[in-house]
């Protein structure tokens, strides 16, 4: 049977919690249709995971802080919880918090370069405009502006994630000329808006506008080298013949899970109690991580119906890294809406390869 060897754990530790009220946020209503229970994350909670990461195989593991708002909890948890992390001893891990940046502060800052940790910002472009799903007062947008500033002035090492939509896909050199300006240290990912099929979904990015935009920002990127974004770095490392760190290119679904603050665990990246597998507190994280894998191969992978990109792509063998078969955050009957605008991309990247290197 197959063993997990590294793992991303995404913890929400005050759930869909936040201080903001994004328009386009889909996670506030989340827990109208189920009967979870539902508090804030205890550090007994995070001593059960860390007994058990002890008591798995696994080798590496990434802990992503995630919500609603993960510094709606103070630092005294952090410092509590750090602490408990180091006591993993040998097993490489890191350890990133995604903050929507409101309440970010030199204190907090200074304290995570002091635990390694990385900040990422949600931030959707370098106008108010760009932003105008997110912030309801443009000193909202100042206020986020000037702490990754502060982040970049202060040597933390931070990433930015932004979420391409109507209101920021045709501004991409503003945005990469911003990114130039801020420098990441951990880069930058883009992610494209989509909220389902109900009541919103008109604010969703159409696949085709994706596709051209991840065009306009491989062509603007490829002579600097730098900023590649999680997209086009994927496009790049499978047309490298490695595999892509994205999941959704590289087929890697299995190596994400989820918790949430009462210490329920799902087989995704995000809370969907479909794929509820049960509590830290009751159930030993190994046996948790084997039904992870048993409903990965029984339940999440076949609604892809054996779809990948390689497959998709006619088998080609210079895309054999490409095992991606989508997102299930994204999956509409069986597809994954944005899974042709990663083809685009990747075949245009091949092309102007073949045409830079004859």
């Amino acid at each position: 049977m197959k063993v997990l060897r590294n793992l991303n754990i995404l913890i929400r530790p005050v759930n869909d919690t936040c201080n903001l009220s994004c328009e386009y946020c889909i996670t506030k209503n989340r827990y109208s249709g189920d009967a979870l229970r539902r508090e804030t994350l205890k550090p007994e909670t995070f001593q059960k995971l860390i007994a058990g990461i002890k008591g798995s195989q696994l080798q590496t593991v990434r802990f992503t802080w995630h919500g609603g708002e993960p510094l709606l909890m103070p630092d005294s948890f952090y410092r509590e919880i750090f602490t408990l992390q180091r006591g993993l001893g040998g097993i490489d891990q890191t350890t990133t918090l995604q903050t929507n940046g409101t309440l970010v502060n030199e204190e907090r800052l200074r304290f995570f370069k002091e635990q390694g940790v990385c900040v990422g910002f949600s931030l959707d472009g370098c106008k108010y405009s760009h932003n105008a799903y997110r912030f309801s007062d443009p000193k909202q947008f100042e206020t986020v502006i000037g702490n990754i500033r502060l982040a970049k002035k202060l040597g933390v090492r931070f990433s930015i994630i932004m979420v391409a939509h109507e209101k920021n896909v045709r501004d991409v050199k503003e945005i990469c000329d911003f990114l130039d300006e801020m420098d990441p240290p951990n880069g930058f990912t883009i992610n494209p808006l989509f909220l389902g099929q109900g009541e919103m979904a008109r604010l969703s990015l159409p696949q085709e506008e994706f596709s051209k935009f991840l065009y306009a920002l491989y062509e603007n990127r490829k002579n600097t080298g730098s900023f590649p974004g999680g997209y086009i770095y994927a496009a790049q490392k499978g047309l490298s013949k490695a595999v892509p760190k994205l999941c959704f290119f590289s087929g890697r679904c299995a190596n994400f899970v989820s918790m949430n603050g009462s210490g329920d665990m799902f087989s995704t990246c995000y809370e969907n109690s479909a794929y509820y597998l049960g509590n830290i507190n009751a159930t030993p994280l190994p046996e948790l991580l084997e039904k992870h894998l048993k409903q990965h191969e029984t339940k999440i992978d076949p609604q892809f119906q054996n779809q990948t990109l390689y497959r998709e792509m006619g088998s080609d063998p210079e895309l054999v890294y490409f095992q991606g078969k989508g997102c299930t955050k994204r999956l509409v009957d069986g597809r994954d809406p944005y899974f042709r605008s990663y083809i685009d991309l990747i075949e245009h990247v091949k092309k102007d390869g073949k045409k830079t290197n004859p």
